[in-house]
């Protein structure tokens, strides 16, 4: 289909707003614009007024308004080729168009339909093209803030952990109080439960793996209890001090061997 840039005389304004279609956000300036088209536009001559035009009229490159802009720092929220988007007009002028927001419509639905939540509003989310997730849960005794990788749009109201890939919850559904973290798998996550005042880190099928190569790992705490379900080694490339400053026991259920250069026991 054949193109023409829009543009008519100064004198010729809109000072409404219009509905376009992106057809180009590769700016050449890399200046965080767009090219838009009008598909409401019909031929203007007597003989065919207000019939369809055979040619796309195309915008020059219009900047997106954002809800923070500045020098090096800013929120960057481009739209995609074939968006539906609102465009107005500095002053008027049909050469300088502005893109001041983006479009849902019976074509491009939204990403859940709200008609399930029977008015109360509950969902807030942000998701891009690849299904990347910012949830706001704002129900009562259910609140969280959910950020995940690849969710399947169908399942965006379904917050189950399982609709898509790593997530992070920061959950205080009835006073629960917990950060989880877990991998797509979720076989591999760090719980932080405040209401029991307890962190969990486990690994379901693989390890776990703590390096300090040039400094010190520390573990403090009340009563350590250490556990393996097979073997255990622990192996120190200079010197290893075990010490208790009251009773230790040392017990093997089958043989014991101590080697060393020297054995000193005391």
């Amino acid at each position: 289909m054949e193109t023409k840039a829009f543009g008519p005389a100064p004198e010729s304004r809109i000072f409404g707003a219009v509905v376009g279609i992106v057809v180009d956000n590769n700016d050449p300036e890399g200046l965080y614009r767009v090219k838009v088209k009008f598909p409401w536009v019909k031929e203007s001559t007597s003989k065919y007024s207000d019939a369809p035009d055979k040619e796309d009229f195309i915008s020059t490159w219009a900047r997106v308004a954002t809800f923070m802009a500045g020098n090096q720092r800013g929120a960057f929220w481009l739209p995609e080729v074939d968006d539906e988007v609102l465009v107005v007009f500095e002053h008027g002028d049909v050469r300088r168009p502005f893109v001041i927001g983006s479009l849902w419509s019976p074509v491009d639905k939204a990403i859940h339909d709200n008609k399930s939540q029977g008015g109360k509003n509950h969902l807030r989310t942000i998701m891009s093209r690849s299904g990347h997730v910012i949830q706001f849960v704002d129900e009562p005794s259910k609140e969280k803030l959910i950020i995940q990788t690849k969710v399947d749009p169908n399942q965006a109201m379904s917050r189950d952990p399982s609709r898509g890939g790593h997530h992070i919850i920061l959950d205080e559904s009835d006073g629960a109080l917990k950060i989880h973290i877990s991998d797509g798998k979720q076989k591999n996550y760090v719980t932080i439960d405040s209401t029991n005042n307890c962190i969990t880190v486990e690994s379901k099928e693989g390890d776990i793996v703590i390096k300090a190569p040039n400094g010190t790992v520390q573990v403090r705490c009340k009563t350590l209890d250490i556990e393996s379900s097979q073997s255990s080694k622990i192996v120190a490339k200079s010197s290893m001090n075990i010490k208790a400053q009251s009773t230790m026991g040392i017990e093997s259920g089958s043989g014991m061997t101590i080697k060393g250069a020297t054995v000193k026991i005391n």
